[in-house]
């Protein structure tokens, strides 16, 4: 199967700009930007790389050399997601990852790619907990290309989809404020 993997870039970031005053996947973090981290582990994946942005975030599009930008003026988490599987939707499944999650590691994602050849939806399950990125196979592009708003496929992926055990913390760490950087840094 030839599954592509889409980071969600686009968002604002602004409870971490209110108090930090720069968006949070261009903070610091052990001497790179969030989204570097991001980006350098879903690259050595293999899986082919798209990154949904801002239009105008130079900033984030010049960290994405090894990935296909798709440029979304986004309102919310569902149109970011349509607009990442719209620009890829003559693949067989998407990998959804979110920027702000630097740890996941490529084996992590390799192992929810797999998982799609017997499953329509599949999720990691971490220490009992629903982590990210969450896989779709070709069968979930209508619902997933006309994601609106905030809303993404909770409802399906809450019904439809596979629990995939997985043993990597870093599929549930995600940077939200400030004072995440700190237990993240601890956590790594």
């Amino acid at each position: 199967m030839k599954i592509a993997l889409i980071i969600l870039a686009a968002g604002l970031s602004r409870r971490f700009r209110q108090q930090a005053g720069e968006h949070k996947l261009l903070a610091d973090l052990a001497g790179k930007p969030v989204l570097q981290h991001t980006l350098e582990n879903a690259a050595a994946s293999g899986l082919d790389l798209f990154v949904v942005t801002r239009p105008d975030a130079v900033a984030i599009h010049m960290l994405c050399s090894q990935a296909t930008l798709v440029p979304c003026d986004s309102g919310g988490l569902g149109e970011s997601i349509a607009a990442g599987v719209d620009a890829s939707r003559d693949y067989d499944g998407w990998l959804i990852a979110l920027g702000d999650m630097p740890f996941v590691t490529p084996e992590s994602y390799r192992a929810v790619s797999a998982a799609l050849a017997d499953a329509p939806i599949v999720r990691p399950w971490i220490e009992g907990r629903a982590g990210h990125p969450v896989g779709f196979q070709q069968q979930c592009y209508p619902m997933l290309s006309v994601l609106q708003g905030d809303a993404g496929p909770q409802a399906a992926v809450k019904s439809l989809a596979v629990r995939l055990p997985l043993y990597d913390r870093g599929c549930l760490c995600d940077i939200d404020l400030p004072a995440d950087l700190q237990l993240i840094k601890e956590f790594s």
